[in-house]
């Protein structure tokens, strides 16, 4: 006689519950729900209490994640993820071995894993929670900008980060120096445009900052300053301001 699997199904959403709870039925030889959870507390006294075979768990929910649930367990059950996550983050699913039902959920997706269950007795139990955690945060990251938009009026024009040598502000406006020799104005701050700016670029002092990148040449300056000679066409020599001094030996390991 086959295995029934004591089943709990956890979710914060009311009717994805029943909806699982309904396609369950055309597996009573192989589960058998026992109870479900609307949270991640919830969920975790409810494990703990009625110790299941197997648990449909939410990733998503307002009080604990998916992940943060399976952590905090003494008892360890089955698993099989259900998740709303875009199928591009669904391959560290598949790279960690992790069961998974993709929402909105599909029969057939149900069906393999209650086939492997019916045929294994068991479903993959060494999940590695932190690494799966990580693969999706990053998944999950927004697209890292590649280029600066340089406002001037009207118009906006779009810089490669790696085609700019350094920014100068001078009064009210910033100056912003590329590679080719050009130069462009803007009436957006100095400090604003940091702020859009990747880890490579770096402030030297109150009116420049430069791509650490595009350094040629750093050599030490009178009165605590260094100066910095640009890999631009016109080799641009750039001075840093002396309460920058030590900031700079840490920045540049000096």
């Amino acid at each position: 006689m086959n295995q029934v699997f004591k089943a709990l199904v956890i979710d914060d959403e009311p009717a994805a519950r029943r909806l699982m709870k309904s396609l369950l039925q055309d597996y009573t030889d192989i589960v058998e729900v026992i109870g479900e959870a609307g949270t991640g507390t919830e969920a975790i006294q409810l494990i703990e209490q009625l110790h299941p075979d197997l648990v449909f768990l939410d990733i998503q929910m307002p009080d604990l994640t998916g992940f943060e649930v399976l952590e905090r367990l003494q008892h360890k059950p089955n698993v099989i993820f259900t998740t709303a996550y875009e199928q591009y983050a669904i391959k560290a699913f598949d790279n960690f071995s992790v069961d998974y039902l993709l929402k909105p959920i599909k029969e057939e997706r149900l069906e393999k894993s209650m086939a492997k269950l019916k045929q294994f007795g068991r479903l993959n139990q060494s999940v590695n929670i932190n690494g799966l955690q990580e693969i999706i945060k990053q998944l999950q990251a927004p697209p890292k900008a590649t280029a600066l938009p340089i406002r001037t009026g009207d118009r906006i024009t779009l810089l490669r980060f790696e085609q700019i040598i350094y920014l100068e502000a001078q009064d009210k406006y910033v100056y912003v120096y590329t590679a080719d020799g050009q130069k462009y104005l803007t009436d957006q701050s100095l400090t604003s445009l940091a702020e859009k700016l990747p880890a490579e670029f770096y402030r030297i002092q109150k009116s420049y900052i430069l791509n650490k990148e595009r350094i040629r040449e750093m050599h030490r300056h009178f009165n605590g300053r260094y100066l910095f000679v640009m890999d631009d066409k016109n080799a641009t020599r750039l001075t840093s301001g002396r309460t920058y001094y030590d900031d700079i030996k840490n920045e540049f390991g000096l």
